[in-house]
């Protein structure tokens, strides 16, 4: 684990959910319905991001529940075809899961590398929350509201319509041209390769504005170099209340609600998807893991599995009509 891992992790208060528990004598697959072997969470991004960080919290509970060790593993989408092998051969024993945001499997509509799953095809397993994407300024351009910020694109010179994103996911270049196109203002979305290359050019003025996660931005919300103006969900988020939403702003059409879910190989055997299913809403469910995860911007929210595969049905659908609506063709 790196050491800026680790200072997010005590900037954020959750060290005490995270450190790893003592190992209990396993259950065993009778008890918990899962194989009797080590486990594991596969990320789809690099380390120290905000999806590690969740799973980082959800993995050491997981672990003392079922008494035998729980990993997380990053995967991200430059280990290509030899991590899809990766995930071919290790998920359909049921000892893998993956730990994904909905925005990723949206990206796939627009035929973009999926992270680490070339090969496997996967279903959902549950829903482990919502959260919500973040609109933030360099404090350098001088503004503190949304409303002072449409002003100052508007005032000034082409150049200034520049929207850093942490990915290179189509959902935030997406969502960068439908802020835009609400704003009558065509905003240039200007990926980044993760969340902290996005942050340091927010606080040296290269970007003057960016979209990232609420996770993402959300220990550098300071008001001193990085400010966070807004949020696109349909109500505040809990560690932002004093944020407005971009309902509240008067531009309904940019809610975005997205959520984290748990995966698994169509492969694996049917009673033990429904064993991880079982597993995984009990740990969601514990407190202590509720308020890690809502410090990290993450409202828990859990689901069966027909649930889970019904909201990613429908949550595609939205998203292809969204790029539709900007005469983009959806991938198959």
């Amino acid at each position: 684990m790196t050491k800026s891992l680790s200072r997010r992790r005590s900037l954020l208060g959750v060290g005490a959910v995270c450190a790893a528990p003592a190992i209990v004598p396993s259950y065993g697959l009778a008890q918990s319905g899962l194989p009797d072997m080590a486990l594991r969470i596969l990320v789809g991004f690099a380390a120290g991001g905000g999806a590690e960080l969740m799973a980082r919290i959800i993995a050491p509970q997981l672990e003392r529940r079922l008494g035998r060790r729980v990993s997380v593993e990053n995967k991200p989408n430059d280990s290509g075809a030899a991590a899809g092998e990766f995930l071919k051969k290790s998920l359909s024993d049921g000892s893998v899961v993956a730990f994904l945001p909905s925005t990723t499997l949206a990206s796939k509509l627009a035929g973009m590398p999926f992270p680490f799953d070339s090969k496997s095809v996967l279903v959902p397993l549950t829903v482990a929350g919502t959260f919500q994407v973040a609109t933030a300024v360099s404090a350098k351009i001088g503004v503190s509201t949304f409303a002072e910020y449409v002003a100052w694109l508007k005032a000034g010179p082409p150049e200034r319509a520049r929207l850093g994103t942490t990915t290179t996911d189509t959902y935030l270049t997406i969502y960068s041209m439908m802020i835009g196109r609400e704003l009558g203002v065509p905003l240039e979305a200007v990926p980044q390769r993760g969340a902290a290359p996005l942050v340091v050019a927010l606080k040296a003025g290269t970007l003057p504005a960016g979209l990232g996660s609420v996770t993402t931005l959300l220990q550098h919300n300071l008001g001193i170099r990085v400010k966070v103006l807004a949020t696109s969900g349909s109500k505040r988020v809990s560690v932002l209340r004093n944020v407005p939403t971009a309902v509240e702003l008067g531009y309904p059409s940019l809610a975005l609600d997205e959520w984290y879910g748990f995966f698994a190989s169509s492969d694996s055997p049917s009673p033990i998807l429904a064993a991880w299913n079982r597993q995984l809403r009990a740990v969601l469910a514990e407190g202590e893991v509720i308020a890690a995860l809502a410090r990290l911007g993450l409202d828990v929210d859990t689901s069966t599995q027909e649930d889970a595969a019904a909201r990613l049905a429908s949550h595609q659908q939205a998203w292809k009509a969204r790029m539709e609506s900007f005469g983009m063709k959806p991938a198959d």
